[in-house]
């Protein structure tokens, strides 16, 4: 049922081709000439019966070659606008990136579900990250960041020879953050990217469609980075709690900066709008903290994965500090055993720290 409510909502709103609005004119016209269709009304009036006919094989041949001209120039102009929306869209091309990293999984793959009101046609990257990995566990997270070192060349071919603006891609994923943040930051934002999660109560992905309710991050701790300060411990808590006592285990003595989600659950995020907000308040933090004479950052980020793309997408390479994205463990006595450096602020490639 809600596969034939989701079609049929597509179907209402799906893009009109105006090619095949054209055509659909004008084969009926052409049927009324060829045919040779009499049409007569009669209406009885005080002063007599009121005749109208119409006879397109009769005395009525100019008007009828009046109507062949017209339906030939509406349809040939309707094939005209359909091959070119044909030759537009084979041009477009929506490149669909999955990552798979936490168990040995298949599941309904990303591409099966992408809207069809993105346009171009599908091709589909899987990154299976699974390589040394334990029930969820990353065992080694090195092997993990070389296949996704080697995803920049494979972008690269499918975009050879293609203009910008014929480009999308789209993004979803079941892998541990950093990976996830890694990727957003290799893919970037300088194509439109749409951004999908997997929704666990339903077993399918979906789109970020629900309502913005209107709730942010609360931001505390700037005011602790100075001139003096050089690192800084950046906690951003989006959906389960980033705690304070485990970060100082591996970052000591550096200053504690707070991003904490009000009304904060594993559900809070299926909104696009309310995604770009909490984005863009991410990103306004770390350039207050790159202003300040920052110039490295830990991460300790629990997020769903549609916003820990999010946030790699924006992360701008160039301009921001260097950031190391950090890796939980609840059974590890370290809480945080290794992190990811980001290919960011000079750093060529992404590099693994191991506590």
């Amino acid at each position: 049922m809600n596969y034939f409510v989701r079609s049929f909502i597509d179907w209402i709103f799906r893009r009109r081709s105006a090619g095949v609005t054209l055509v659909k004119i004008g084969v009926p016209l052409f049927a009324v000439v060829l045919v040779g269709l009499t049409v007569g009304v009669t209406i009885p009036t005080s002063h007599g019966p009121f005749i109208f006919s119409w006879d397109s094989a009769g005395s009525t041949g100019a008007l009828s070659w009046g109507v062949f001209v017209i339906a030939s120039f509406i349809v040939l102009l309707g094939g005209l606008l359909i091959i070119r929306d044909i030759r537009q869209e084979s041009r477009k091309k929506a490149i669909v990136i999955e990552a798979r990293g936490l168990r040995d999984w298949q599941g309904q793959p990303l591409a099966s579900a992408v809207p069809s009101s993105i346009p171009g046609r599908r091709e589909q990257v899987i990154i299976d990250l699974r390589q040394g990995v334990v029930d969820g566990q990353i065992v080694s997270p090195d092997a993990a960041i070389r296949r996704l070192a080697s995803l920049p060349d494979d972008i690269a071919r499918r975009c050879d020879g293609l203009d910008r603006s014929d480009i999308s891609f789209v993004l979803g994923g079941l892998a541990p953050v950093p990976f996830l943040f890694l990727l957003g930051v290799i893919v970037d934002d300088e194509s439109r990217t749409f951004i999908m999660d997997w929704d666990r109560t339903q077993h399918a992905w979906r789109a970020l469609a629900d309502e913005d309710d209107g709730k942010r991050f609360v931001v505390t701790g700037l005011d602790a980075a100075n001139a003096a300060v050089r690192r800084v411990a950046l906690c951003v808590s989006a959906s389960y709690d980033v705690l304070e006592a485990d970060v100082r285990i591996v970052e000591t003595g550096v200053p504690i900066i707070k991003l904490e989600l009000e009304g904060r659950n594993t559900s809070s995020h299926w909104s696009e709008t309310k995604q770009q907000q909490l984005a863009q308040q991410f990103l306004d933090t770390v350039m207050s903290l790159a202003q300040q004479g920052v110039t490295e950052i830990s991460l300790f980020l629990a997020a769903p994965a549609s916003l820990t793309l999010r946030l790699g997408t924006l992360y701008d390479k160039r301009n921001l500090p260097l950031l190391e994205v950090n890796q939980y463990e609840q059974g590890d006595p370290k809480r945080f055993p290794w992190a990811v450096r980001m290919p960011v602020a000079g750093l060529p490639q992404a590099e693994l720290t191991q506590r």
